[in-house]
């Protein structure tokens, strides 16, 4: 059986599209890319990057939530989403990246 999707663009149901299919493998590489981060303070960052991105909570009910002030979280996150962003690219511009 074929499952359903609803068109964000569209108010027309009908099956997955190929953006559906590319925003979740590209889900899915981020959250690779998260969970391997190098920097000190990775977990907290990760730990926000999850909440907000892939549980799509606000950012200011997760920073609380994880005892971090609004403007340290924000800034956790665009250093986060910057490095995940130079990852991404990096793996799709040279494939070979990705086997070592």
């Amino acid at each position: 059986m074929q499952r359903l999707t609803k068109n964000a663009c569209s108010t027309v149901t009908g099956p997955p599209s190929w953006d559906d299919d590319i925003h979740a493998l590209l889900r899915e590489m981020t959250c690779a890319c998260a969970r391997t981060g190098p920097h000190l303070d990775a977990p907290i960052a990760r730990a926000l990057f999850f909440r907000v991105d892939v549980l799509n909570e606000p950012p200011k009910i997760a920073a609380r939530a994880l005892g971090v002030h609004a403007g340290d979280a924000a800034y956790l996150l665009t250093g986060l989403r910057k490095d995940l962003a130079t990852q991404l690219a990096t793996v799709i511009g040279d494939p070979s990246v990705a086997q070592t």
